[in-house]
C-alpha cells in the first residue's frame, strides 16, 4: 500500500495533469491527438547549426566539474559537425543564462577562458544573463551585476544577430529583481524587425526563464512577461533554462501560439514529481544540451546530448516543420498526453538490494517504459507492518545510458524488507508494480 501522502499526491496529480491538458494553452488541441512525432527526413540538409545549453554554474575553482562539461560540449559539437555528411559548420553556441554560480569575477574569468580556448573561427557566442549572474549583487552592497558580464562576456546584454538568414534574439534580465522590465518592449521591436525580414521563417529567441505555462518547469520557474510578448509571434522557437528540468521529458517541447524548448542544464538535471511533491534532484553528475539544425525551408531538427556519458538520448529527437501552422503542431500538451502510456517493467525485471560501506541500504530499480520512459517511481518499503520508506523518486531517464535508478533508504539494520515499486509516466499514468522481499 502507498502512504496516505502518496495516494493524495497521485490523485491530485491526475487532476492537475488533466487540467493542464485542457488549460495549458488554448491551442492545446489545435494539432489533434494521437499523432506520432515525425523523424527528420534522410535528405535533411542544414544551412545553420548551433548548440544550446544553460545553467553551467561555473565556480571558478580548479576542480570544477561543470567547467569540464562546458569544455566537453565544444569538443563534442565540433566533432559532430566535422563528421556530418553534408554540413560541417558549428555556426553558434547559445547559452541561456546562469553561466556563473554567483556572478563573481573569478567565475566570469573561468567562462571567458573556456570560451577563448575552445571556440573556433566561424562560431558565434550567443549569451544572455540568468538569475545567478545577479546573486552577488543581491548579497553584496555596491556590486553591479552588469559590470563583470560586460567585461568578460559581452558589452551588450541583449543580442540580435542574423546567421545564414536566420534571426537570433536573446534578452537578459533588467535588474537584480530578476524581471525583464522594458526589455519586453525591446524584444517586441526586434521580433517585428525579424518578421518584416523573413516572414514565416523561424526566429530563434532565448532567455533564461521558461515562458509561463509552456514547457516542463514553466509552472514554477517561469516569466509571464516573456510569454505575453511571444504569444503574438508563431514564428518563434524559444529556448530557455532556469528549472534544470530534464529535457529528455516529452513535456520539455511545447507548441502553441509559438514553440518553446527547455534546455535542461549542464550542471545537473532534475524534475518535479506530480507538480506538488516538490523538485526532485538527479545526480549532479548529469547534464544535457541540444544540437539544433535548420534547413533552407525552415525545417528544424533538434537532438539531445548527454554531456556526462557522451551519448545522444535515444528517441528524443525533435523535428519541427511548418511551425506557424497550428493544425500541423505535434508537440501540444494534448497530443503528447494522448500518446502517453502507463510504463511497464519487462517480464524479467528485478529489484536488487545492496548495502554500502556506511551500512545504508540501496535499492536498485530497473527502467520501465511505456510510450515514453517512466518519469518516476513510487517506492514503498515495509518491514512487517512498519513502513520503512515511502517516497516518489525521479527515474533514470535523466541519463542517456542508464538502465536503473538507485534509491538510498538509509540504515535498515538487517531487517527483512518487502519492496514495492510502481512506475509513473511523465503524464502521471501508473504502470503495474513489481515486488521483492529481502
Amino acid at each position: 500500500m502507498f502512504s496516505v501522502k502518496n495516494v493524495i499526491s497521485h490523485a491530485l496529480s491526475k487532476i492537475i495533469t488533466l487540467a493542464f491538458t485542457a488549460l495549458f494553452s488554448v491551442y492545446s488541441f489545435s494539432g489533434g491527438i494521437c499523432k506520432n512525432p515525425p523523424d527528420a527526413p534522410e535528405e535533411f540538409t542544414p544551412i545553420v547549426r548551433f548548440a544550446v545549453c544553460s545553467d553551467i554554474h561555473l565556480s571558478g575553482e580548479a576542480n570544477d566539474i561543470n567547467a569540464e562539461k562546458f569544455k566537453n560540449m565544444f569538443k563534442t559539437c565540433y566533432e559532430y559537425s566535422e563528421n556530418h555528411s553534408n554540413y560541417k559548420n558549428l555556426d553558434a553556441v547559445m547559452v541561456c543564462g546562469d553561466m556563473t554560480e554567483w556572478g563573481r569575477e573569478i567565475e566570469y574569468k573561468s567562462y571567458s577562458k573556456i570560451v577563448s580556448e575552445n571556440v573556433k573561427d566561424g562560431t558565434a557566442m550567443l549569451e544572455c544573463m540568468g538569475n545567478h549572474e545577479f546573486i552577488e549583487e543581491r548579497e553584496v552592497e555596491g556590486v553591479d551585476a552588469f559590470v563583470n558580464y560586460k567585461k568578460y562576456v559581452n558589452e551588450d546584454t541583449e543580442i540580435h544577430k542574423i546567421i545564414n538568414g536566420y534571426h537570433f534574439i536573446g534578452v537578459s534580465y533588467s535588474d537584480k529583481d530578476e524581471n525583464f522590465g522594458d526589455k519586453t518592449k525591446w524584444l517586441k521591436e526586434q521580433l517585428d524587425i525579424a518578421v518584416a525580414d523573413t516572414g514565416d521563417k523561424p526566429i530563434f529567441v532565448f532567455q533564461h526563464p521558461h515562458p509561463t505555462l509552456t514547457v516542463y518547469g514553466s509552472v514554477n520557474w517561469s516569466e509571464i512577461d516573456i510569454r505575453a510578448v511571444l504569444e503574438k509571434y508563431p514564428q518563434v522557437v524559444d529556448f530557455s533554462g532556469h528549472s534544470h528540468y530534464n529535457p529528455n521529458d516529452p513535456r520539455s517541447v511545447w507548441q502553441g501560439s509559438f514553440t518553446a524548448i527547455g534546455t535542461g542544464a549542464l550542471t545537473g538535471l532534475m524534475g518535479n514529481l506530480n507538480y506538488i511533491s516538490g523538485d526532485a534532484y538527479g545526480s549532479l553528475d548529469t547534464g544535457a544540451y541540444r544540437i539544433v539544425e535548420a534547413d533552407k525551408d525552415g525545417n528544424i531538427r533538434i537532438q539531445l546530448y548527454d554531456c556526462v556519458n557522451n551519448a545522444f538520448f535515444e528517441d528524443s529527437d525533435v523535428y519541427l516543420s511548418d511551425i506557424t501552422n497550428q493544425s500541423a503542431h505535434i508537440y501540444t500538451w494534448a497530443n503528447m498526453y494522448s500518446l502517453d502510456k502507463a510504463p511497464q517493467f519487462s517480464d524479467d525485471a528485478k529489484i536488487t538490494l545492496v548495502v554500502n560501506d556506511k551500512g545504508e541500504t540501496i535499492i536498485e530499480i530497473p527502467n520501465a517504459k511505456g510510450y515514453f520512459e517512466a518519469e518516476s517511481y513510487y517506492v514503498v518499503v515495509k518491514s512487517g507492518l512498519k513502513t520503512v520508506y515511502a517516497e516518489t523518486v525521479l527515474s533514470g531517464y535523466v541519463v542517456a545510458t542508464d538502465e536503473k535508478v538507485s534509491v538510498n533508504i538509509g540504515e535498515t539494520n538487517g531487517e527483512k524488507l518487502a519492496v514495492k515499486v510502481t512506475p509513473v509516466s511523465p503524464y502521471g499514468k501508473l504502470g503495474k508494480p513489481i515486488y521483492k522481499c529481502f
